[in-house]
């Protein structure tokens, strides 16, 4: 019977039993999980099970490791004797000392030295030995390749280990990825940041890492961010998925769809302690899957796993637009990195070129930074927003790369840009290199462009609307004619979907600059010469906040945002956060709104502004929020006000949380006020709250109309507040299974779900 494209599991046991002499029993058994419809007879099925049973015994600290290999025919080139890859794969066992396999101590050690060994993985017998296959037995013949003394480069091999402290994987025998030991504090515990899934792509032809990613599937949010950098892969890549633990509490269902669809089965039903690896070729299926469990239930921690792979070379793409003598610059660029999606596709490629954009008159010339570490791939995508939105063909770019990067040289080369690398002082993963590569920037900018008034910041982590240059272009009059506004801001934290719906709106505000900004060179010079120092743990845009924005400064901020913030688990940003907040915001889909700036100039704002609060309708709350709002929907016309009590942006007060937590807004969002008011929407209605008496538009206003509730009304509201999400995670562990299928299926779990606050 043919073995092409047959899909079997090997589900291989270890148990570890010693008698009162220091003798210790290894046993083995690898059965079908999966594959062709075929007929077999129950018997066979538990006949095998029975088998395991007996092999499998009893005893204490064993482990089970589960794998799944997909057979798939090497190419047309690949010789005769690799024909098949299931009768070339040898087996991979696991933590057995009996001959002639490696103790799994010795083969841990002997890749954490990084030398591929003898016994990482070890070939068939010579002679032909029977297993089970679709339930039957059968002979698999080896194929031993004799030792000629020359290397085999028909063939890659990739090999890793995985473990509570991290992964580690060489490529050839060469170290190409590993990220241990990273500890850092998490919502007020000390946690493992090297945990989570760790993406490998690499070229089917060429022992050749295309791509490395982490993603922190232990917070929310990233498991959204996993699911599109496997959508970006392009289709006959090899991708390595491992999973460190913990990496499934937070793996919701855009995570675990995006896995399913490689052929991931075992991985998505582990548990928080356990370790996994998936090889798998994108839209060919799995090539292996294999995990490690403990049944020591009473244990958190699993032994470390060993993985190595001997792989064939696939056969290289043949895009139809690889024969274009022009495009090979892009081809040599698609076939060295991953991660650009439609840009590197082989049917109807996306060709990025700044005559694309639609054409715009320009008040100024305002250059973009585009500020970058590591994350190309989205620097491609906002260069793609800009050169496809009004103006972002006549603006200038530049990248500006946090240390060397041959991946951001070729795609600054690629799309023709200024690229500049930042050799920079501070220690990677800090706020101080943050910081630093900031200033960097911002100096940079201005050097380069010596007749620019302004520039425009924009970090790698930002998706952009439409209008995000003509939004800039519009805003740079006001901020010309008026020389209290420090900078412009395409941000607005007080911005859920009830909250604004105006995109042609702006407010002026008390805040800092933040996810994408534009200031003068008046106002660049003045930050600059004031920066936050590199021997402080400060963050660069509240220390700017706190020694430059004096009660005279404002910035502008937008009704509707034009950027929307992608990520989390970062220096600034937490999966939590990313998951109730900064995913729930807005971004403005119209191509090219006129923003109102009638009277937005410093002093008849502030006049409008009193106007304003004069003709509102003053609310008092006499009913707990959470229970009956106060504000009313759907009255565009009348603006609401509330006097709340709150002496300043710094204090912990009641009144604001309690409202913010029971309409809706941004709890955290005290720092973005004009002069002591917060301007917002319930449901189109405008809304203004006051903040007694530390705002000048607190004047005489009685005590009475002050909402000022007790500790008992926030508690109450943090058991009713809006909710921006209805994330959940999962908290499961491992029980003693009831039947060997259970635990062969990993059905053998128990747990809880955890509901995520807003």
């Amino acid at each position: 019977m043919s073995q092409d494209n047959t899909v079997t599991s090997t589900i291989i046991r270890h148990d570890r039993t010693s008698d009162t002499t220091g003798h210790r029993d290894d046993a083995s058994h690898e059965q079908t999980m999966r594959g062709p419809a075929v007929v077999v007879s129950w018997w066979w099925w538990w006949w095998a099970l029975l088998v395991v049973v007996r092999m499998a015994g009893g005893g204490t600290g064993v482990r089970v490791v589960t794998g799944v290999r997909i057979s798939q025919p090497a190419h047309p080139e690949a010789s005769q004797e690799g024909k098949h890859l299931d009768t070339h794969q040898r087996r991979v066992i696991r933590g057995t000392a009996a001959p002639p396999l490696t103790p799994l101590k010795e083969r841990y050690l002997a890749l954490l030295k990084g030398t591929p060994k003898q016994g990482i993985e070890e070939e068939e017998d010579a002679k032909s030995e029977p297993r089970l296959v679709n339930g039957k037995s059968v002979v698999a013949k080896s194929h031993r390749r004799e030792n000629s003394g020359t290397p085999d480069t028909s063939w890659v091999e990739l090999s890793g280990t995985v473990d509570h402290a991290g992964v580690t994987v060489w490529l050839q025998g060469r170290e190409v990825y590993s990220k241990r030991n990273q500890l850092d504090f998490w919502a007020g515990k000390m946690r493992q940041y090297h945990a989570g899934i760790h993406l490998l792509a690499l070229h089917q032809s060429l022992p050749r890492v295309l791509q490395r990613q982490h993603f922190l599937t232990w917070q929310p949010a990233a498991h959204r961010m996993l699911a599109k950098a496997l959508n970006e892969l392009q289709e006959g890549r090899l991708v390595l998925v491992v999973g460190v633990p913990d990496y499934i509490s937070w793996l919701n269902k855009e995570g675990m769809d995006a896995l399913r669809s490689l052929g991931a089965q075992q991985g998505l039903r582990a548990v928080k302690e356990e370790a996994w690896v998936l090889l798998a070729r994108k839209g060919q299926g799995a090539l292996y899957e294999t995990i490690i469990t403990a049944r020591n239930y009473s244990s958190k921690v699993v032994p470390p796993l060993a993985f190595s792979f001997r792989l064939p070379r696939y056969p290289e793409r043949q895009c139809p637009w690889y024969k274009d003598p022009e495009m090979a610059r892009k081809v040599e660029f698609c076939e060295s990195f991953e991660g650009y999606g439609e840009m590197c596709a082989c049917e109807r490629p996306v060709h990025l070129s700044p005559a694309a954009a639609p054409y715009m008159k320009l008040e100024e010339v305002i250059p973009v930074a585009l500020v970058t570490a590591r994350r190309f791939p989205m620097v491609a995508r906002q260069v793609r927003s800009l050169w496809e939105g009004p103006g972002g063909g006549q603006t200038p770019l530049v990248m500006l790369v946090d240390g060397e990067n041959t991946e951001g040289e070729a795609l600054a080369g690629l799309l023709n840009i200024t690229l500049v690398t930042h050799n920079n002082p501070g220690i990677p993963g800090t706020k101080q290199r943050v910081n630093e590569h900031i200033k960097f920037s911002l100096q940079t900018m201005f050097k380069l462009f010596p007749k620019a008034d302004k520039v425009i910041i924009l970090e790698d982590d930002l998706v952009l609307a439409k209008d995000f240059i003509s939004y800039f272009q519009q805003t740079s009059l006001l901020m010309s004619l008026d020389e209290t506004i420090l900078c412009v801001n395409a941000y607005n934290y007080n911005a859920f979907p009830h909250t604004a719906n105006d995109p042609h709106r702006i407010y002026r505000v008390q805040s800092y600059p933040y996810y994408g900004w534009m200031t003068s060179r008046r106002h660049a010079a003045r930050m600059l010469t004031d920066w936050a120092p590199l021997d402080q743990n400060a963050d660069w845009d509240l220390y700017a906040r706190f020694k430059h924005l004096a009660e005279n400064l404002q910035i502008i901020i937008p009704e509707i945002p034009r950027t929307r913030h992608e990520g989390g688990g970062g220096v600034h940003v937490s999966g939590l956060e990313q998951e109730v907040t900064y995913s729930k915001r807005p971004l403005n889909t119209l191509p090219q709104p006129t923003i109102n700036m009638r009277r937005h100039w410093d002093l008849a704002y502030a006049v409008d502004f009193m106007a304003t609060i004069l003709k509102a309708k003053v609310v008092k709350i006499t009913i707990h929020p959470c229970f009956k709002h106060p504000i009313p929907r759907y009255q565009p016309n009348t603006t609401h006000v509330i006097y709340i009590n709150l002496s300043g942006e710094n204090e912990e007060n009641n009144s604001y949380k309690v409202l913010a937590k029971c309409l809706g807004f941004y709890a955290k969002g005290l720092f973005e006020h004009y002069r002591g008011t917060y301007s917002l929407k319930f449901f189109e209605t405008p809304l203004i709250l006051v903040s007694c008496y530390a705002s000048v538009y607190c004047d005489n206003v009685p005590r009475t109309l002050i909402f000022n509730p007790p500790d008992a009304a926030v508690e109450l509201a943090g058991r009713f507040e809006w909710r921006h999400t209805n994330e959940s995670s999962v908290e499961l562990w491992r029980v003693p299974p009831k039947s060997l299928q259970e635990e062969v299926s990993l059905e053998n779990i128990s747990g809880f779900e955890v509901m995520l606050k807003a």
